[in-house]
């Protein structure tokens, strides 16, 4: 995945760099339907997410919705009609009401789909964290159907996966500072393991961050994918985001 496909629109100074969705940027394409829980919103743009009720997806606030969103479920190549995807509609959606896309803050929606999905072995809920502990271990994964390159505007028809390295935040706001991004407490940052460019892309917004087998984070924006210099950053799934959700759906986060 690349970092570009992390965001939608990432504001540069003097410059705006366009991403209607994020891929996943090297990497390695996903064994085949071993992410249940993924989900592909598809329409006005294109946009990952998580399954974490049977009604309910986890993805972006910058991810732009309609009714007219297809939700696809169980997929691994999108676009064929394979036996394991469930194709739903939206009911609603809730994008964090203090989301700003100018600064990047609270970049967290709720998707609410007409019907329940059918949980099975292909298509399956990924339970939230009950707090926000700090990750304990650096290494973490994504995954996203999301641009392959920084330089291509294709998406990936297959789901693909990239292992990535948490940045402490206070190093991370050292390669925003002139990008006048302030990455705070709420936020996420992630790159590339060394050596290697795997990385979040335009498409793969509003996925997820996995560490320790745990939910941990939402795909949010970056200003060049795969660049090992500037980490992508990602929603954190902090107190206030579980409260949030939970008021939201209604009920315990435990599914």
């Amino acid at each position: 995945m690349g970092r570009l496909s992390i965001l939608c629109a990432f504001f540069l100074p003097l410059l705006i760099v366009r991403c209607e969705s994020v891929e996943i940027f090297g990497g390695n394409e996903a064994k085949p339907h071993s992410r249940p829980y993924m989900v592909l919103l598809k329409n006005p743009g294109f946009c990952g997410g998580t399954l974490i009720r049977p009604n309910w997806v986890l993805t972006a606030a910058h991810c732009k919705m309609n009714y007219s969103t297809e939700v696809i479920l169980g997929a691994h190549n999108w676009k064929e009609r394979e036996k394991e995807q469930q194709r739903l509609q939206v009911l609603k959606w809730v994008p964090h009401p203090y989301f700003d896309f100018r600064k990047k803050l609270n970049d967290i929606q709720l998707v609410q789909l007409k019907s329940a999905a059918k949980i099975n072995k292909f298509v399956n809920v990924f339970p939230l964290p009950t707090s926000d502990e700090n990750i304990k271990k650096p290494l973490c994964s994504t995954a996203g159907w999301g641009m392959t390159s920084p330089k291509s505007e294709k998406l990936s028809n297959v789901l693909r996966e990239a292992n990535l390295n948490i940045v402490e935040n206070a190093s991370c706001q050292k390669s925003y500072e002139k990008l006048y991004i302030k990455i705070t407490d709420d936020m996420i940052c992630a790159g590339p393991l060394k050596k290697r460019k795997d990385d979040a892309c335009p498409g793969d917004s509003g996925g997820p961050l996995i560490c320790s087998n745990s939910l941990r984070g939402i795909v949010s924006f970056g200003p060049q994918c795969g660049n090992p210099k500037i980490p992508g950053v990602y929603t954190r799934l902090s107190a206030k985001y579980l409260k949030w959700i939970r008021t939201t759906i209604g009920g315990a986060l435990e599914n």
